[in-house]
């Protein structure tokens, strides 16, 4: 980019509007073109050339205010205040940012949460809860493999993922990433006490097993019931020295709360040489002291579990809040550390500070193996260059900026290289060399890990430590295990260690210096808007003011004494004037209120811009040559028209949305052709401002769900694409609220026996489109009935169009126009006009004659009124509910002839029912059963309800985290002590979940379609039990009466809490397979029965109409 000048040339090149030489020499042109026979003087004497320079000058003047800084032009007059936002000036932070789309965008919002050192999210390729088969023979979908097939196709719902996250250091509890504690006792052996600093290892809270957390711990950290006990059995040493595993079993005060029992705890003993020498070694629970391992291990472990559970619940409301439309957050756990010892020999200078240098190392592994994920600030950023739309890139952060490479360098890594180690460490001061350093891996019960060391062809298995390139398993942190760690310090060729607590002082300084503590950040994190300098643009100084004195155009007048001739002349020549007056201060005016024409205030009225001349202030005596009529009012109607003023308006709000690379060019046109050209532009433009007034929100976050953990009635939790989806079709209100948008992936099974959604799997399996119905799928449910789509097929066709256009190109929609007809409406026609004609043909009066053709039609008016009243009755006691094809036909044939004696009070216009009674009660109960069939009454309502039902149970449920998989897993280290030897305990829990399952979904189908409703959730789930207990394999011969008991139990606190969601879910999905499209009347279906695709309206064809 070329330097700003900082001289002045001596002839600047001028716009040809602000060039004096060229205006004059242009306008003698003209001149010469249409008067060189009268006029030959073109000298600067000559009034007509004076007039000329006048108005050259004036031009210049308007010409050097265009060219003023565009923020000049945009700003506001002083003292003005806007209502609303005037101009479409969105801010960086507003328009450049995006709800997260990618894996790094889940990972800053993570790490912007508070004690988020850092995250990671995987999408997950198998099921998040539960996989489920494809029955091809049933043409379903099934919780049990079925027989028949050998390799039975699975259905994984795609879309879901895995969170793992790093937690900052707690103050109180420590380390909140792994389950480790570790605290220093005093032991006394004999006579002699000493220190040994004993680490337990805890395992990851099982809530099937020892109950839910917030039961043990409140929401402050304090328990909810006190401890009694922390005691140890059945001790077992380790090949590792000092590594015991015990039973550990933590009990309460309180008898109703039950114990946690914890086998093959394991603890590791450290301490110095004659310390450890001390302690015997067998373990040995009473040395310690029973208050302080309560206190200090028992309790902190039920407190960090718990504080870990309720960050992760906060954690999951904040990716709920962020989630993706046909994305679920699966699986969220702090990530698993893999701790790495680190073994070397490094020579040091000789006035080195080896506890220093041993802290340097340690902390630089550290880095290594974890680099940290820091944030900038916004000056920082533009400091070094990098370019605003690279800073804005991603989500919205709170804390700061974090820069794209450290986040890659901050990826879990799958190696550790000794190389890469070893160029860290050489790097620091009074570093010479490092020699033999060698890795090892630990596994979570701290015993080393063989075969991970140094891999490759030949490679021994057994090797520990690793001379080259040590392997870490996925998704997994390496964290440094200082404590098994060892580094000896070479000064002159003679050994030397350091002191542990030293060095351990020196690297927390070390931690703390480069630590960055999460603060709300005082400096801006957006770059402001640029505001201009109001200049007023629109001051006008009248041209024949710069007249000379003596043309009497002045504000002085002609001077004095004068004729009226001398009067009359000057009158003229200021009348003459008035035409270039005015087009010069229209011509600033426009200049003035250039900030209106792009700008979004919707009460503007105009395009073009007058000033109002006729007034002694502006021009003295213009009262004596303009009207009083001629007004700004006037000026305004002279200078537009209301449909140039909308026409200009659309094409200006076109400008703004082409930068933004949005457009409305097919719904101008769609609406100017439905609602005619004036009445369709003024909309197009109020729905132009509607779109571009939220554009920053259905841009940033086109692609977002409804966060159903929230209150889903809340206007503002919606998808976002519903919003948009409304402002580009100028939807009202009222219709844009009938919207739903359905996420399949949010239908899929939680657990082994929820709702399954319908499929098509053909024979033979060959796919037909629907084999897995929940990934990236949903369907949109638009209300076909509401006007203009009701009767506007190419209305209809076009939003189709759009709908699909915005919907995220990954994702398959479907669009369903549905109905929501009352009971037989539409059909009411054909069953009149059929009772009409058998009153007419087979009805006879009094008289024994037929009735009118009136009088037919007036009876089977009145029996139709009658009966629908009937049937609506009837319907709304849901009595149908549970009834077949047959029993639906014999209740209506019973209602009707209830209700419709006698038929004589109904219509009396004949006498005969004796004889045509059957018919008429066989044709109405035909009639009716056919609704009840077809089964598409207030269609939309009912989905509606129940949707909103289902979305209540939602967000009322708890966060359910899927790191733990499947009912199976849970159910598994129960029934592995129970059943024979010679089952396998896998396959025994897969098979009994798969079998219970199928009961539950077979009992939760038949209730939400009688309509019943389940008092006892519990008894509920304890029937379907006592079922599942006839089949494998609860009826092993190895299961007692009391472990049946005990897995009931379990089966019930399990499934007992889902019964009221899975209900809801199974109206949901059967209701969703119900949704058909309705059309425009006189609209034919060039398709088969069902297929709701081409659609061919009467009298149009694919080559118009």
């Amino acid at each position: 980019m070329a330097e700003k000048p900082v001289t002045i040339p001596k002839e600047p090149k001028l716009e040809p509007s602000q060039d004096f030489a060229y205006l004059r020499s242009k306008g003698i042109e003209f001149i010469e073109q249409l008067s060189s026979r009268w006029w030959t003087d073109y000298n600067s004497h000559d009034p007509g050339i004076t007039i000329l320079e006048a108005l050259c000058y004036a031009i210049t003047d308007l010409g050097y205010r265009t060219g003023w800084d565009i923020g000049d032009l945009l700003a506001e007059p002083p003292g003005s205040a806007a209502t609303e936002p005037c101009q479409p000036f969105f801010t960086a932070r507003q328009i450049l940012t995006v709800n997260p789309l990618t894996a790094d965008d889940y990972r800053r919002i993570l790490i912007d949460c508070d004690r988020v050192s850092n995250a990671w999210v995987a999408p997950r390729a198998c099921a998040c809860e539960v996989t489920v088969h494809a029955d091809c023979k049933e043409d379903r979908l099934t919780f049990r493999k079925p027989e028949y097939q050998t390799n039975p196709d699975t259905v994984s719902p795609l879309g879901t993922w895995n969170v793992m996250l790093q937690f900052e250091g707690d103050s109180k509890l420590g380390d909140l990433n792994d389950r480790k504690i570790r605290h220093a006792f005093t032991v006394k052996s004999g006579d002699r006490l000493f220190t040994v600093t004993a680490e337990f290892r805890f395992p990851e809270w099982n809530s099937a097993l020892w109950g839910d957390l917030s039961n043990l711990v409140k929401t402050d950290g304090t328990l909810v019931t006190p401890i009694k006990s922390f005691t140890f059995a059945d001790p077992v040493k380790s090949a590792s020295p000092r590594l015991y595993f015990v039973d550990a079993t933590i009990a309460f005060t309180k008898a109703s709360v039950p114990a946690v029992k914890l086998e093959a705890l394991p603890i590791r003993l450290f301490g110095n040489a004659s310390d450890l020498q001390a302690f015997p070694a067998e373990w040995d629970s009473g040395l310690f002291d029973s208050t302080e391992l309560i206190s200090a291990v028992a309790e902190t472990f039920l407190k960090k579990a718990a504080a870990v559970e309720r960050k992760l619940g906060e954690i999951a409301g904040v990716l709920q809040a962020h989630r993706n439309l046909c994305e679920e957050f699966c699986c969220l756990k702090p990530v698993s550390a893999e701790e790495v010892s680190v073994c070397a020999d490094i020579e040091v200078g000789a006035d080195t500070d080896i506890e220093r240098v041993l802290a340097s190392v340690l902390f630089r592994i550290e880095r290594y193996f974890n680099p940290p994920v820091g944030f900038h600030t916004l000056q920082e950023l533009l400091g070094q260059g990098v370019a605003v739309e690279n800073i804005f890139e991603g989500p919205i952060l709170e804390h700061g900026f974090i820069r794209q490479e450290e986040l890659d360098a901050a990826t879990l890594r799958r190696h550790l290289r000794t190389s890469d180690i070893i160029n860290e460490l050489v790097e620091i001061d009074g570093v010479v060399s490092v020699r033999n350093l060698r890795l090892t891996k630990y596994d979570s019960k701290g015993q080393m890990v063989k075969g991970v060391a140094d891999r490759g062809p030949g490679s021994d298995k057994n090797k520990i430590s690793a001379e080259w390139t040590l392997e870490i398993s996925e998704n997994c942190l390496p964290t440094l295990y200082v404590d098994n760690s060892a580094f000896v310090f070479y000064k002159n060729g003679l050994p030397f260690v350091a002191e542990v607590s030293e060095v351990q002082d020196t690297l927390n300084q070390l931690r703390g210096e480069t630590e960055q503590l999460k603060t709300v950040y005082t400096q801006p994190l957006d770059l402001p808007v640029p505001a201009g300098r109001y200049r007023s643009p629109d001051a006008y100084s009248p041209v024949q003011y710069s007249l000379p004195f003596i043309y009497g155009t002045g504000p002085e007048g002609v001077r004095e004494p004068a004729t009226e001739k001398r009067r009359a002349q000057a009158r003229q020549l200021k009348g003459y004037l008035m035409l270039f007056e005015q087009l010069l201060a229209n011509a600033f005016a426009q200049l003035a209120n250039a900030r209106k024409l792009f700008s979004l205030d919707s009460t503007l009225k105009q395009s073009y811009f007058v000033q109002n001349l006729n007034s002694e202030e502006i021009i003295r005596g213009v009262t004596d040559i303009l009207k009083p009529a001629l007004d700004e009012t006037r000026l305004v109607e002279m200078a537009e028209t209301e449909s140039t003023m909308l026409d200009r308006r659309n094409r200006f709000l076109d400008h703004v949305m082409a930068r933004f690379g949005e457009q409305f060019n097919d719904y101008a046109l769609q609406f100017t052709s439905y609602e005619g050209k004036l009445k369709g532009a003024a909309r197009t433009a109020e729905d132009k401002l509607s779109f571009l007034k939220a554009y920053p929100l259905v841009s940033r976050d086109r692609s977002k769900g409804l966060n159903h953990a929230k209150d889903p009635e809340a206007p503002e939790n919606q998808a976002v694409l519903k919003k948009r989806i409304s402002l580009l079709l100028g939807l009202e209100p009222d219709i844009e609220e009938k919207i739903i948008i359905v996420e399949h992936l949010l239908l899929r099974p939680k657990f082994p026996g929820d709702a399954l959604m319908e499929v098509c799997l053909g024979n033979d399996c060959a796919p037909c489109g629907e084999a897995d119905p929940y990934s990236f799928q949903l369907t949109v449910v638009m209300p076909g009935w509401l006007p203009p789509f009701d009767t506007n097929i190419e209305l209809r066709r076009f939003a189709d169009r759009t709908i699909r256009q915005e919907i995220p190109a990954h994702l398959l929609g479907k669009i369903c126009w549905v109905g929501n007809l009352d009971y037989g409406t539409g059909l009411d026609k054909n069953l009149i006009q059929a009772l009409a004609t058998l009153i007419r043909n087979d009805g006879r009066t009094a008289a024994n004659a037929h009735p009118t053709v009136r009088s037919a039609l007036k009876g089977a008016g009145n029996l139709y009124d009658a009966a629908i009243a009937a049937f609506t009755g009837w319907m709304e006691s849901n009595v149908y509910l549970g009834l077949d094809e047959p029993g639906v036909e014999t209740a209506l044939d019973k209602l009707f002839r209830k209700k419709l004696d006698p038929m004589s009070d109904i219509y009396s216009g004949i006498s005969n029912y004796g004889l045509i009674g059957d018919s008429v009660f066989e044709m109405l109960t035909g009639h009716f059963a056919a609704i009840v069939k077809g089964d598409q009454w207030h269609i939309y309502d009912r989905f509606e309800k129940a949707w909103k039902a289902w979305l209540e149970e939602l967000s009322a449920s708890p966060f359910r985290n899927g790191c733990n998989g499947d009912f199976a897993r849970l159910i598994e280290p129960l029934l592995a002590g129970m059943i024979g030897h010679w089952l396998d305990p896998h396959e025994a829990a897969a098979q009994a979940v798969a079998e219970f399952g199928s009961l539950f979904a077979d009992k939760m189908k038949q209730t939400a379609r009688s309509g019943a409703d389940l008092e006892d959730t519990d008894k509920a789930v304890a029937d379907i039990f006592d079922l599942a207990v006839t089949a494998a394999p609860f009826n092993s011969p190895s299961l007692s009466v009391k472990e049946k008991n005990t897995l009931k139990k379990l089966f019930v606190s399990l499934y007992g809490p889902r019964v009221r969601e899975s209900l809801a879910l199974w109206d949901v999905v059967t209701m969703l397979s119900k949704l058909r499209s309705v059309y425009p009347q006189a609209t034919l279906h060039d398709c088969q029965d069902g297929n709701d695709r081409n659609p061919v309206r009467l009298d149009s064809t694919m080559l118009g109409e």
